[in-house]
């Protein structure tokens, strides 16, 4: 009896330890939820906090399933609206590059 016990024992920790290293490499750096876009990696760390990490709104409205694109026709005008803010929207001109804020807006408008 007492071995059969120890057995369930040692067949249950190594389940364990199988599970425990598949999640460590579960979600391993460079996965599917690394940005893949320098747009991305940028939307990620400005702007996911008011847009929603998949750009689905929050405190922010909503920008993915082409409302950004529908709101903004002429990309020049989203350019100028993220360098500059306006209504709620803080400006990004001074803690990012124009360069920067070019990739951002490709990045929004595929969304």
């Amino acid at each position: 009896m007492f071995k059969r016990f120890v057995n369930v024992v040692e067949v249950l920790a190594l389940v364990a330890a199988v599970v425990f290293v598949i999640m460590l490499f579960a979600n391993e750096p460079g996965g599917s939820n690394a940005p893949s876009s320098p747009g991305a990696a940028l939307f990620s760390e400005n702007c996911a906090r008011c847009h929603g990490s998949d750009g689905g709104g929050g405190l922010g409205p909503q920008l993915s399933g082409g409302r950004v694109v529908k709101a903004f026709p002429n990309e020049q005008d989203q350019i100028t609206f993220v360098t500059h803010g306006r209504d709620g929207m803080p400006a990004f001109g001074n803690s990012l590059s124009p360069q920067q804020i070019k990739q951002v807006v490709d990045y929004t408008r595929t969304l």
